[in-house]
């Protein structure tokens, strides 16, 4: 099983080594995917809808994936910075 280790030097940080295994790894890349999948749909419903509250509810569930998204990236982004 390969695993890759994150978050800088733990011997200096006091910190625990945080590692991904492929696994893991793929499963985020999955992730990130239906993610992406979900902000599209928000948008393309978005332009759909004529109901102003519908669109704010919409407005808010894209903003929520988007988060998700960009939280997963910081973490694959800080896997692929090591």
């Amino acid at each position: 099983m390969n695993t890759t280790s994150i978050g800088g030097d733990s011997m200096a940080s006091g910190r625990s080594l945080q590692t991904f295994t492929d696994r893991e790894l793929h499963t985020l890349q999955d992730q990130l995917s239906q993610e992406e999948l979900a902000i599209k749909k928000m948008r393309t419903y978005e332009g759909q809808v004529q109901d102003a509250e519908l669109q704010k509810v919409i407005c808010s569930m894209r903003e929520q994936h988007e988060g998700h998204y960009n939280t997963l990236m910081r973490h694959l982004l800080s896997q692929t910075m090591q």
